[in-house]
């Protein structure tokens, strides 16, 4: 008897560890793991704090504040969240119509064809210290995410400017080895590298400049400046349903983005 309910016990326990772990899981992420991304992800409930917390910094006031509070703000990351509308292009594009967000200074005036969902955006950020998505060790600092009116996930686009040349190469080779290869022509999109999975579209893009190396007061003259070499990072994913979506509104899309099947 006792045996029982020390096992009764147990398989209780290992129950309620596992609803916690569940429970935690689901709440709302500080990071997004981009390996574990599904149609099922929850974009308002990942940006709802986020959101609040912005709105909480800009109606405090800075004149009230101390300095280390004033350095607080200035080192938190902001985000905004936008309604998106279907508008007419008015023969602008090479199709009759285009999203974009009803606060635009394009679009404040025009009247949307179509109600669509939302845009979260992150509008500043601290490249070296945020971390808001993750993909095979790369931390990607800035995110912007968009939702249909039925609150479900349609894109997703995370950027980084990065030193580490390792890291472009890192997501690459991921992408590689799990999904498929998009054959996107030239034209339609110099250096985009494409792939896709059963629900969504990758497209992986980079720029590559350089930037002067900044030396403190007293360096001898004899030291010649140097750069360092910079990649702007940018991992788009679509949904398949999205594009469908897209296509049948007849909304432009980039080139390289292919007609979902």
């Amino acid at each position: 008897m006792k045996l029982f309910s020390s096992i009764h016990k147990s398989i209780l326990f290992s129950l309620l560890l596992s609803t916690l772990l569940h429970s935690c899981q689901s709440q709302d992420p500080d990071v997004v793991l981009l390996d574990k991304l599904d149609k099922t992800f929850d974009v308002s409930k990942f940006y709802a704090p986020k959101i609040k917390k912005t709105e909480s910094i800009l109606a405090s006031d800075v004149k009230n504040m101390d300095k280390k509070a004033i350095k607080e703000v200035f080192e938190t990351a902001m985000f905004k969240k936008d309604t998106m509308a279907i508008f007419d292009s008015e023969g602008s594009l090479p199709t009759p119509f285009y999203l974009e967000s009803t606060s635009s200074w394009g679009t404040r005036k025009l009247k949307p064809k179509k109600y669509y969902g939302y845009r979260y955006t992150t509008v500043s950020y601290n490249e070296e210290k945020d971390t808001l998505a993750m993909l095979n060790g790369v931390a990607f600092p800035s995110l912007a995410m968009g939702e249909n009116s039925d609150g479900k996930f349609v894109y997703l686009y995370a950027g980084k400017t990065s030193k580490n040349m390792a890291d472009f190469r890192n997501i690459q080779n991921f992408l590689q080895k799990k999904y498929t290869v998009l054959n996107i022509a030239e034209e339609a999109g110099s250096g985009v590298k494409g792939w896709e999975s059963p629900d969504f579209y990758y497209f992986l893009t980079k720029k590559d400049r350089t930037e002067e190396e900044i030396f403190s007061f007293g360096e001898s003259e004899d030291d010649k400046p140097t750069t360092t070499a910079i990649s702007e990072i940018l991992l788009e994913i679509f949904s398949k349903e999205y594009i469908q979506d897209m296509r049948k509104e007849q909304v432009y899309l980039k080139d390289y983005i292919p007609v979902a099947k």
